[in-house]
């Protein structure tokens, strides 16, 4: 019997259709509803944590960028529930959606204490737009021009968290980097998928595999990037709390327990590579009188000015640290006895030398040097070593203030302040 292909066509109606459409049982406009709500809430979450905080961390420019999400969203849920008939809602919904991105960028540069250029952050806004006013009826250019300038704009998010020249990289920054690459792999895979015939994945009405799982990827990676935003600033304020937490506040180089770390580090690389070490032990000269004569702000002017003073003559790896009261450590390390008392001389010449203005006059000072060095033989020559250079400061003392004195062993003596 001989069949037709007519026949063929009402034969396999009949028995249902072959070839189904790759769909899931999803309601895309309750699926898109999701982001409003969770953009809102975080949105209204850091906008109240930046509340009272300085303006150059970024939260303020976040947090606009997240209402820009949630404002965006309804929209492209309207266009849904009016089949396409107003694709004036989703060209706004595309330009208010660039528009997020824009001020995620401007976030990340001000948090870096950068300012964000105007042409990177702007002209993608400005492209989203007048894309979507151009293809306004033609929904897959639209989509594939829209995943092409949105796609740029998460790649430009994720470069600026990721700079080299960035103070450091937490888990914060890499948090916030794996968001924006979900963002640029989001737009990827639905302008690929555009380019090659596939219209389901253009139209937000048909719930596509990938249409679907697009959204969820979206969804993770507006979470992923606030939470990495506001882990960074966690991290930061954790840093510069311990930073604070090793300083003395007044003259702003290392307290002494800081100091004394820093120094066991040095002695057990000393040790481990059998280098001398050298220790000076300076003491500001009758700093009391200063005290007693200009007052305690004064004096704590001074102190300021002889921590910078000394800071200024040091060597990147050298250690300088506020031993107690007028007291200052400083730890030379690969530096024998005659390389330290000559940088010692060098630096009481630049105390000398130098004028702190004080109610329209200028105060100077002195300071008295003792200076130690020897090959350590072990961490447990840390305090031995301290007590000689100490000694020898007071040595100096002895013999007139303002100058250095060396000393070779430890010894057990004190003298005049």
């Amino acid at each position: 019997m001989d069949y037709s292909f007519q026949d063929v066509r009402r034969a396999l109606a009949r028995r249902g259709p072959v070839i189904r459409r790759n769909t899931m049982p999803v309601d895309i406009p309750t699926l898109l509803l999701v982001f409003p709500v969770v953009a809102l809430a975080m949105a209204l979450a850091v906008l109240i944590v930046a509340w009272g905080q300085p303006r150059g961390d970024g939260l303020l420019q976040w947090g606009a960028g997240l209402l820009m999400v949630a404002l965006a969203f309804p929209l492209f849920i309207l266009n849904i529930r009016a089949h396409g008939a107003q694709p004036f809602w989703m060209v706004a919904g595309n330009v208010l959606l660039s528009l997020s991105y824009a001020l995620s960028l401007a976030a990340v540069s001000r948090f870096h204490g950068r300012p964000c250029p105007r042409l990177r952050t702007l002209l993608p806004v400005a492209l989203a737009a007048a894309g979507a006013l151009a293809f306004m009826r033609q929904h897959e250019l639209r989509v594939a021009l829209g995943g092409v300038l949105f796609g740029l704009q998460g790649a430009m998010v994720a470069h600026e968290v990721l700079r080299r020249d960035n103070a450091s990289l937490g888990r914060g920054s890499w948090l916030l980097a794996l968001g924006a690459g979900m963002v640029v792999l989001l737009y990827a895979q639905r302008t690929v998928g555009v380019l090659l015939g596939g219209t389901d994945v253009a139209l937000l009405q048909v719930p596509h595999t990938l249409q679907i799982g697009s959204q969820l990827l979206g969804l993770a990676g507006l979470v992923f990037t606030t939470l990495g935003f506001i882990l960074m600033g966690r991290e930061r304020s954790d840093a510069e709390h311990q930073k604070l937490a090793r300083l003395d506040m007044l003259t702003g180089v290392p307290n002494r327990r800081a100091l004394m770390d820093a120094l066991e580090r040095m002695f057990a690389q000393a040790v481990r590579e059998r280098q001398p070490l050298a220790l000076l032990m300076v003491d500001i000269d009758r700093f009391k009188r200063v005290n007693d004569t200009y007052g305690h702000l004064a004096g704590d002017a001074v102190l300021a000015a002889v921590a910078s003073c000394l800071g200024a003559g040091l060597r990147t790896q050298d250690i300088l640290g506020r031993y107690g009261g007028e007291e200052f450590l400083v730890g030379l390390p690969g530096t024998d006895l005659a390389g330290a008392a000559r940088l010692a001389e060098r630096l009481r010449q630049s105390v000398q030398d130098m004028a702190v203005p004080w109610a329209e006059q200028s105060l100077h000072v002195t300071v008295s040097i003792g200076v130690h060095a020897q090959v350590p033989a072990g961490t447990a020559m840390a305090d031995a070593m301290i007590d000689a250079a100490d000694q020898a400061m007071y040595a100096a003392k002895r013999a007139g203030r303002n100058r250095v004195e060396t000393q070779q062993a430890a010894a057990s003596a004190a003298g005049p302040a």
